[in-house]
C-alpha cells in the first residue's frame, strides 16, 4: 500500500500545481488537500475503503488486511479579510512555534496510537512560503532537522516549486511515522 500512497501523493501535488493557476492557494485548506489526496487514491485503486475523521485521524485507508492512517498539514500565509468590504488587515497563521507544535503533536499522536506494527502511519505536509517574511522552510525544510527531531522518515519530497503568476515557493512532503 505504501507505494500506491506515495504515487497518489505525487498525483495530488501535480493536481495542486495544475489548479493553482485558476484557484489561488489562499482559498485552500487541509480539507481540500485531503480531498485531493483521497481522490488520487481512488483513481489509483477504487477498492480502497476510506474513512474521514475516524477517531481523530484525518484519513483511514483499508485494503484487504492493509491499513494506513494519514494526517494532513497544510500551511500557507493567508491574509485576513474584512467580511464586509474585503480589505486585507494582516495575516492569519504563518510560520512559527505554534504550527510546529501542532505538527509535532500529530506525529506524536500517530506514534502513540496502539495498533499493530503493520499499520502504515503517514503525515502529508504541504507548505507555501512567501517571497519575504518568516518561512515554514525554517521549520520543515531540508536544513531544519525536522526528520531527525521527530524521528519521521521521508517517503516523498516535492519541491521547492513555484507556480506561474504567483509569488512564493511551495514544498510537499509525505512522511512515515515509525515507532
Amino acid at each position: 500500500m505504501r507505494q500506491l500512497l506515495n504515487t497518489a501523493f505525487e498525483d495530488t501535488v501535480d493536481q495542486i500545481k495544475a489548479d493553482m493557476a485558476m484557484m489561488p492557494l489562499t482559498r485552500w485548506d487541509e480539507s481540500v488537500f485531503r480531498f485531493m489526496f483521497s481522490r488520487a487514491v481512488t483513481k489509483r485503486d477504487p477498492d480502497i475503503t476510506q474513512f474521514f475523521e475516524c477517531h481523530r485521524i484525518d484519513l483511514v485507508l483499508r485494503r484487504k488486511s492493509a491499513r494506513a492512517f494519514v494526517e494532513f498539514k497544510f500551511y500557507i500565509h493567508s491574509p485576513r479579510y474584512d467580511e464586509l468590504d474585503g480589505t486585507t488587515w494582516g495575516m492569519k497563521g504563518g510560520a512559527g512555534d505554534k504550527n510546529f507544535g501542532e505538527f509535532e503533536k500529530c506525529v506524536r499522536t500517530l506514534r502513540e496510537r496502539p495498533v499493530p506494527p503493520t499499520v502504515l502511519k503517514l503525515v502529508a505536509l504541504f507548505y507555501s512560503d512567501p517571497a519575504t517574511g518568516k518561512k515554514y522552510e525554517a521549520y520543515y525544510g531540508d536544513s531544519s532537522g525536522v526528520e531527525r527531531k521527530l524521528r519521521i522518515h521521508p517517503l516523498v519530497s516535492i519541491g521547492p516549486f513555484s507556480s506561474k503568476g504567483s509569488e512564493g515557493i511551495r514544498n510537499a512532503r509525505l512522511y512515515q511515522v515509525r515507532a
